[in-house]
């Protein structure tokens, strides 16, 4: 725990009041459940009827503390929708009833709200995962899902736990995002990202490299924006997150098998069924094994540009990580072959991270994959970001780039000869982020 963040939210019930709670939320249910337009005295009244059927007298304020959980449980994140909406927080992390934290910029910092109990809480949680389309079980003991398109959940079933049951919610602040958006997010200055969109148009694969958080899927919508719309697109991701308002794109949702030990759908097998699909693009939610780096890398290595995020600090790990990839797979490939094979599929990896000076999310390097010689693989850093008295900058480190006469005739052109040495944000990101830190 790095800090401790004071939340609104209902305290932990006593065992009377979670007794008297959980009756009335049985009369609740047997009248509709909760009205829209119920009243806070029609809510105090079910409380006071329960509390006379169980023979306890209620003062105001343990009346209150019942009627704060009621009015939390009638929205779908309860007592966790302050966090939700607070711009800040981009994880909630839960490891039990009285374990409630949150992630800001990669800083884990502990929380004030706690459910009333653990089985409320186990009732929470099972009732986030039936909105997500999922459930969890002693046989299924992990469950991802998706409440909306902006909201993803992942639970861990008490049975996996020391404690537990383990809920993690990640919240996407953008609804929609594009490239503008980002730069005023303070994630990279135009330049950087007009390169991006750019080795997009000239149908070169990127894949975005980052830890948990850091904001590659984000980015990956934003550069998927770009695609032209008279291309197909194919999108496939294990929980749905990427969403385009685009003509032509079509989505695929891998599956786990059942419990009968059947019906799984890998990567790999919607990667392959794509091949079949007459796309231009195949945009790939995050490579996470053998069989799927494999499968992408394939499909990428035959024609077809890509986008995909992997786990990763920076190109190097990238790299060495879709090597050891293809190894489990490919058992006698040398290193060379396997490098060669990389290179082939992605030509540009870009590295995200949450600043560690200013705590803010940025692009840290992009470089361009280049052949293998020597039995290693070429890399070119293009963009470089430090910190230069407090400030972001982002140095030019190389005009010399292997697409550098196709991303001159586009149009409008990206020339390498017109920008600067070093790069900055506009002034008025780099004002409010300023003002921000002084506040914090």
């Amino acid at each position: 725990m790095i800090g401790e963040h004071v939340a609104s939210g209902p305290s932990s019930l006593s065992p009377l009041l979670a007794h008297v709670l959980d009756d009335t939320k049985r009369a609740i249910a047997h009248d509709g459940g909760v009205p829209s337009v119920a009243s806070a005295s029609d809510l105090s009244r079910y409380v006071t009827q329960a509390a006379a059927r169980l023979g306890v007298e209620l003062s105001s304020f343990e009346r209150d503390e019942i009627l704060a959980h009621i009015e939390g449980d009638s929205h779908t994140f309860g007592i966790l929708r302050p966090l939700l909406e607070d711009p800040q927080v981009s994880d909630i992390v839960v490891s039990g009833f009285s374990k409630v934290s949150i992630q800001q910029g990669r800083r884990s910092v502990r929380t004030q709200i706690r459910f009333a109990d653990q089985r409320s809480y186990e009732a929470y949680v099972e009732r986030l995962l039936h909105r997500a389309g999922t459930a969890y079980s002693t046989k299924q003991p992990i469950a991802d899902g998706m409440i909306g398109s902006l909201v993803r959940i992942h639970a861990v079933h008490s049975s996996l736990c020391d404690d537990g049951p383990y809920l993690t919610i990640r919240v996407n602040r953008f609804s929609s995002v594009a490239l503008d958006d980002l730069e005023s997010a303070g994630l990279a200055p135009s330049t950087v990202l007009s390169y991006l969109r750019a080795m997009v148009a000239i149908n070169r694969t990127v894949m975005i490299v980052g830890e948990v958080g850091t904001g590659k899927t984000t980015l990956a919508r934003a550069l998927a924006g770009t695609i032209p719309h008279d291309e197909s697109v194919l999108v496939i991701e294990d929980t749905p997150e990427i969403r385009l308002d685009h003509p032509h794109v079509r989505y695929m949702t891998t599956r786990e098998e059942n419990l009968e030990g059947s019906g799984r759908v890998s990567p790999a097998q919607c990667i392959r069924a794509g091949m079949r699909m007459a796309m231009n693009r195949i945009i790939f939610g995050e490579i996470r094994d053998a069989e799927a780096a494999e499968a992408f890398v394939d499909v990428c290595a035959s024609g077809h540009s890509g986008l995909s995020t992997l786990h990763g600090r920076n190109v190097v790990d990238a790299v060495t990580r879709l090597e050891l990839f293809l190894a489990r797979v490919q058992r006698n490939a040398d290193r060379g072959l396997l490098g060669a094979q990389v290179a082939t599929a992605v030509q540009v990896m870009v590295v995200v991270d949450v600043c560690k000076t200013t705590g803010v999310r940025r692009v840290m390097e992009v470089r361009e994959l280049g052949p293998v010689a020597d039995g290693v693989l070429r890399q070119r850093e293009i963009f470089s970001y430090k910190v230069v008295q407090g400030q972001p900058r982002w140095c030019v480190v190389s005009r010399v780039s292997a697409y550098r006469e196709r991303l001159e005739r586009l149009r409008p052109p990206f020339n390498f000869s017109e920008i600067p040495d070093s790069l900055e944000l506009p002034i008025e990101v780099s004002y409010r982020e300023s003002a921000s830190a002084m506040r914090r």
